[in-house]
């Protein structure tokens, strides 16, 4: 990952400052005025006032919309270390649960559909607790009485309350001697029962290029907005490139059970636990409609229900996209690898709830699902093609 760490390397106190000299000579250029009409007891104490304003200028007024850089801590809850496995295997599933056991109950049944081909996997569920310490008795007793019938599974219940952002960014560090891939899905999603082979078969032939932030096993993840209308979702990518192609890549990664390349995770982890406590706002500009729904959630003091505008940020600063499946418009047809049940949570209400994932999910294989082709398309955060990469 060359151009990964190019850009990083680019990312500097330096380069602040210097989109922030604008926002200084005009703050300088306000105190001078304030200056020449102030009383000579004022002017005495004025250098102290003016070298004051400047350096709160610096460190706090940020250059554009994406960010406020000098921060000294973020509001999310405090991080804990990543979780490393004893074994390694092929494929890891990481179930993240809370309290909705009937929901959990269904996302298991349905990995004992899941086609393996022969391959190692494990099953890994995180039961968080309650921002008072508690564990959901009856999600526990769920995680811990299934019996997975492809491999051996593993309950891990957290000693504290780590929220979305503990159970996301720290279940699974990629071993670094080990092509161990991993699924991450939570308790309101089912999997086709080929949701591994899509993914290994991708993997394989695109798993070398360097600005692949992950897989999407997530269908119609475009997703851009209109006006100020941010709730009101419109797909404007051209029909016709969806239709051509079974997968294709975009700037933003689907959390609706996501498979991150291991090498970008690693990176993001180590950044996450250390670079990301100086950013007040991971605002991106081009992804409006996530940047506008963190925003909102701010306002709500919600924003730590919201881990993935924060792999958004670091995907946009170092140019990564992720790789998304295309199948059910490429097939014009239902076949999702993953239906989200969009049961109530932190992000849907109690009305929304659907029971007919068997409608969308692939029941049958074809290996024209894996695209093949060199070079894909890439869509860009307003839902334009960029080009092939």
């Amino acid at each position: 990952m060359v151009s990964f760490w190019l850009n990083c390397s680019m990312f500097n106190k330096d380069t602040v400052f210097k989109q922030g000299s604008k926002a200084v000579v005009r703050g300088a250029i306000r105190l001078s005025i304030l200056a020449s009409m102030a009383s000579k007891k004022i002017l005495k104490i004025l250098p102290c006032i003016i070298a004051i304003g400047i350096l709160f200028v610096v460190l706090f007024v940020p250059p554009g919309c994406q960010e406020s850089v000098i921060h000294g801590a973020v509001t999310y809850p405090e991080s804990h270390e990543a979780f490393s496995h004893p074994e390694q295997v092929d494929v890891r599933l990481i179930i993240l649960t809370h309290n909705r056991y009937q929901s959990l109950q269904r996302t298991l049944n349905a990995l004992n559909f899941l086609e393996l081909d022969g391959y190692s996997g494990h099953l890994d569920i995180f039961v968080d607790r309650n921002e008072r310490q508690e564990l959901h008795l009856e999600t526990v007793k769920v995680a811990e009485s299934f019996t997975w019938s492809k491999g051996p599974s593993r309950v891990h219940l957290q000693d504290k309350h780590v929220g979305i952002y503990g159970q996301w960014v720290d279940s699974w560090r990629p071993p670094l001697d080990s092509n161990e891939l991993a699924i991450i899905i939570e308790d309101d999603i089912e999997v086709s029962p080929f949701a591994y082979r899509w993914l290994r078969q991708t993997h394989a032939r695109y798993g070398h290029k360097d600005f692949i932030s992950g897989y999407c096993l997530q269908d119609n993840n475009i997703r851009v907005t209109k006006g100020k209308n941010y709730n009101k979702e419109v797909n404007l990518v051209q029909e016709e490139i969806l239709l051509g192609h079974p997968a294709h890549f975009f700037r933003v990664a689907g959390s609706w059970a996501f498979a991150p390349h291991p090498v970008t995770w690693r990176l993001f982890q180590d950044w996450f636990h250390s670079e990301a406590k100086k950013v007040k706002h991971p605002y991106v500009c081009g992804a409006k409609l996530n940047t506008d729904w963190y925003k909102v959630f701010e306002k709500q003091h919600r924003e730590d229900s919201m881990w993935t505008m924060w792999y958004i940020y670091f995907t946009d600063k170092h140019g990564l996209s992720a790789l998304v499946s295309n199948i059910p418009q490429y097939t014009e047809s239902n076949n999702s690898l993953v239906c989200n049940r969009l049961v109530a949570g932190l992000h849907y209400g109690p009305k929304r709830e659907k029971f007919d994932c068997d409608k969308e999910l692939m029941k049958s294989w074809s290996d024209s699902f894996v695209a093949t082709e060199p070079n894909l398309p890439l869509i860009g955060y307003n839902g334009s093609l960029i080009g092939f990469r």
